[in-house]
Formats: C-alpha cells, structure tokens, sequence
C-alpha cells in the first residue's frame, strides 16, 4: 500500500507541475542520460518515455546537445545553480523560448549523480519585452522628428554636434543654468559639468554617437555657482541615417533629491506598509533590534506583533540559523547590498516554518546606516517541492522503490558496520524469468504493472531493516542486514520463489511465472568491497538462470 501511495504521489507532484521538469543521470563517462520527464515535456516539447537511458546526443541535433551538454557540465563542475535562456521547438512546430533552471545533486561523497532541470516557458514575455521595445524606439523618432518637443520642452535641451560642441539649447536649459543661448553656443558642452563628471558624460556621449541611447546620472554647474543635481539622457541625431550630433536632454532633478533625503530621515513607514502589506515587514534600528513589525505577523505567524519589538532580529529563529543570520545582516549593513537569506521561524501553532527575507539598508545623508527594512514571506511549499525533487532522484519512479543510488548508499552504510561491529549481510539480486514474453504478449502496460506487482510481492515477504530497490527492467535488488547464518538469505529466497510462482491477474492478464535468485554473501577471507558483492550476486543470478530459472544459486 505504501508503494501506491509513492507512485500516486509522483504522478501528483511531477507530472502535475506546469513546468517543464527533467532529471538527468551523470553517468562516469561524463555523459548525461536522461533519467525522468514529466508530463508538461511530453505536452510541450514533444518527447515521450522513449529518450529514458538515452544521451544528450542520441535524442537531439548535434548543436543542441553541444550546448547543453556544456550548461549540464558547467553546473556539475560548479556545483552551483545554472540559469539560462534558450529557444526549443514545440509540438506544433514553431520555436519557443525556455528559462532553464539547472539544479546538481550529490550524493554523500560530493559526487555528482543527478541534475535536475526545470524549464519554465518565457515565449509571451520575451514577445511583450520585444514589443516594448519598439515601443520605445518609435518614441524617440517622434522626439527627434518634432521641433516643438526641442522648443517647448520642460526639461533642458541641448544640441551637439558630433565633436561635442553645443549647436544651440532651449529655453528651458537657460533657465537651469542661468547661462543664455548665445553664452553656450560654441563651447564644449562638459564646460557646464562638475570637472568629477566630465568623464562619465564623455564615456555616455561615445556610446550615443554610435545609436545607444543611456541615461545617466551628473552634476551642472550654474552661472551663479550652485551645482544642479541633473539626469541626462543623450538621444542621436539622424539625418539621411547618419548621427552627426546628440539631443542632451537634461532634467533637473534638485528639489527631488532633497526630497529624497527628508523621506529618508522621516522613516515613513506607512507608505511601506501600504505598498508590502503582504509580506512580512520588519523595521531593525542600526543595532538590530527590532522597532516595528507589521500587522501581518499575527495572520502569518500567529503571534502577537508586539511581542517582538524590542528584541533581536532573530527572534523565535531557529537556532541552527541564528549565526548565518548575523554574519549577513552585518555584511549588509557594512557594504549597502541588500540582505538576503533563507531561515526557519517559530509559527504558533504549526512549529519551524522556512522564511525567505529581502533587506534594504537605509543611511543618513552623511552615509551612517540608520535602519534596516526587512520584507520576509513563507518559502515552506517551495522547500518542500525541493525536498519532493531530491526524494525522485533517489527513487525510481515506476515502483516508487529505491533506486541504485539509494541502495549504493545503504550498502556502504552495512559494510562499514559490518567492519565495525562484525554484523552479517547479504545481497540478493533477482529478476523475473521469461520477462520479454509478458511483454510480447500482452504489451508493455502490461509488463510495467508486471514490474509493480513483483515489487509489492517481494516487498511483503521482507523486514523493515531490509533494503529492496530496483536497478532497472525487470531487475531488483534486496540487503539483508542482521542476518546470523546462510541459511537467513536461502529462506529469503526461498519465500521470494514461492510468493512469485503463485498464479497472476493483472487487468485482463492471466499468467504464471517465475524469478531467479542469485545470492551473495560476505567473504571471510577476502575483503569485501561495494564491487566484489555486486559481482558474486550478479553472477549467481547467471547460474541459477543457466540451470532453467525459478531458483537461486549462492557466490561468496
């Protein structure tokens, strides 16, 4: 029954998932075999169950499997995430766009086993970015086609030729800087900036000349002194498709800067509150206790929120993460990035819930760190679909039993404690026999529950301290642990024989059939390794084979 449940789980989770999901094997060669697809591949991409075991390049154009090939190995190599966009064709024929996701898995060595592949489909978005695009491109032919726009324009423009001489400005820039059209003609147009901007201004004006429009950030100075905070926006000038100068549109931006510094230092934060009212909002003052946190706390976390003022930030935070917290909280407040960081915190009534934050550090004019503002949500679901993706790829998909990488990892657990402690074990690797014929005569839906089915048999007639996986096929595989004699394994397998020979109804699918057993067993004169066990079970699956099937045959 357990085993239903795995499998009801699979198909809920993996091939209920909108997105695209892959899980390739990295084989020792360095080849990536594909492992698992859901059912949003099969829809939107077009592949069925026929790439599973095969390679990059067996299922795709040699370009394609190139450069994903290099992606996979780039993740592997890394050991970090791999994000990454691509096109891929859709059923219907057309090409669409895909964010890639590449996740690695280890197993306990740091080996690389599996990566997981999720691939969401950004088609309609690259199209609304394209069609902004244009958008944009058709507003600055309407700007340079319109001499009003130059003449009654509320921000300052000037007009430079393209070895960065001004040709003529409008009224409006007269007015910001104090100078008059006739005082500016002529001159090189950094003469109005701050001699610390002239290079910034110079490195924008080159980009401009060759049709990239920028927007950037330098301070004027006017006739009578004063520096003029301005944004800058350098717009080509083309006539018969030739640049021969740039539109400097300048907007004086002063009064907001200034306003900019009082919203600072009036901590308003019910315009925070307005604007994040679904998250979590925590104020920390510069020493990290907290001043203020949101109502939300009582319907997220089911505490009172004025508990928590006055405390530490990491209040009712997990202590397993309370000093990864600190080194990052003062690595923000020191450097001005923001602060960002996953963590477990106390829920009322539902126990340690996994958060995610997003900080904001806040400083004086004088560049003193005044405050932090903290925005935090609950990640749980997605932590628990990380750890569902990590249980498949321990698990094979069909019989939700272990796979080789699980049983591999059990196995080395029971020979080090067997190293330690003496404890005896055994493997035991089985297959069915005549397993091709099921399938040739009643189909491979057939021979897939064939395949559940032997599993559910097996697994009855073993202890919980057993391990049962499946290698692939038809073929399986058991560790026995604490087990006295030889005679524990034959009795096993004795069992196994017996629950298999008895009579099958699967669907409309009457048959019998059988299994053989090849037995391994410790060696009291060789070392045993992962390898040697292996080897001695496979090979007396042979033998007991070779002699016509339905027994078991024993190697040490």
């Amino acid at each position: 029954m357990i085993i239903h449940k795995e499998q009801f789980l699979n198909n809920v989770l993996l091939n209920g998932i909108q997105d695209m999901v892959y899980i390739m094997e990295v084989r020792a060669d360095g080849n990536f075999i594909y492992h698992f697809i859901n059912l949003a591949v099969k829809k939107y991409a077009g592949l069925t169950n026929e790439i599973i075991g095969k390679s990059f390049q067996d299922v795709l154009q040699e370009s394609k499997a190139k450069f994903l090939l290099k992606k996979y190995q780039e993740a592997v190599e890394t050991k970090n995430v791999v994000v990454y966009e691509d096109l891929y064709p859709s059923p219907l024929g057309e090409e669409r766009f895909g964010e890639n996701v590449l996740t690695p898995l280890f197993d306990d060595n740091g080996r690389c086993t599996h990566v997981v592949a999720v691939v969401k489909d950004i088609t309609e978005r690259r199209r609304a970015e394209e069609a902004a695009s244009k958008a944009r491109e058709m507003l600055i032919v309407g700007k340079q086609r319109y001499q009003s726009l130059f003449d009654y324009n509320l921000d300052g423009v000037i007009a430079i030729d393209d070895k960065g001489l001004i040709v003529t400005v409008n009224r409006s820039l007269e007015l910001i800087t104090g100078y008059s059209k006739d005082n500016l003609i002529g001159i090189h147009y950094t003469t109005l900036l701050l001699q610390e901007d002239v290079a910034t201004a110079e490195k924008y004006f080159g980009v401009a000349i060759n049709g990239i429009l920028e927007e950037f950030s330098v301070r004027m100075r006017s006739k009578n002194g004063k520096n003029i905070e301005t944004i800058i926006k350098f717009t080509p000038i083309i006539v018969n498709d030739e640049t021969v100068g740039i539109y400097a549109i300048c907007k004086d931006i002063t009064e907001q800067i200034k306003i900019q510094h009082k919203y600072t230092e009036s901590e308003n934060k019910f315009e925070i509150i307005a604007e994040y009212s679904g998250d979590l909002i925590t104020m920390l003052d510069k020493d990290g206790k907290i001043t203020y946190v949101s109502p939300s706390y009582r319907d997220v976390l089911n505490f009172n929120p004025d508990e928590y003022i006055g405390k530490d930030f990491y209040y009712n935070v997990h202590p397993d993460d309370i000093e990864s917290l600190l080194e990052s909280f003062a690595q923000s407040k020191n450097t001005g990035k923001p602060w960002v960081a996953q963590f477990r915190q106390k829920h009322q009534t539902m126990g340690w819930i996994w958060s995610e934050l997003k900080g904001s550090p806040v400083y004086k004019q004088d560049n003193v760190f005044k405050q932090m503002v903290v925005l935090s949500r609950d990640i749980s679901t997605r932590k628990n679909y990380e750890d569902k993706l990590k249980y498949f790829a321990y698990h094979d998909t069909l019989t939700g039993l272990p796979n080789r990488r699980y049983f591999s990892m059990k196995l080395k657990e029971a020979l080090d404690a067997y190293e330690k402690t003496g404890e005896k074990i055994a493997i035991i690797i089985m297959d069915l026999d005549h397993f091709k014929s099921i399938n040739d005569t009643f189909g491979h839906d057939i021979g897939d529950k064939a395949i559940s089915e032997f599993a559910l048999r097996v697994g009855k007639r073993i202890r919980s301290v057993d391990t049962l996986a499946r290698l692939g096929g038809d073929e399986f595989v058991l560790l026995l642990r604490e087990i006295e004699c030889r005679d524990d394994a034959i009795q096993v397998a004795k069992d196994i024989i017996e629950v298999v020979s008895a009579p099958w109804q699967i669907d409309h699918a009457e048959f019998v059939t059988t299994t053989s057993i090849g037995i391994s067993l410790l060696s009291q004169d060789k070392f045993n390794t992962f390898e040697s066990l292996f080897r001695n079970a496979d090979q007396a699956l042979y033998e007991a084979k070779d002699a016509g099937g339905n027994q078991y045959a024993i190697k040490m």
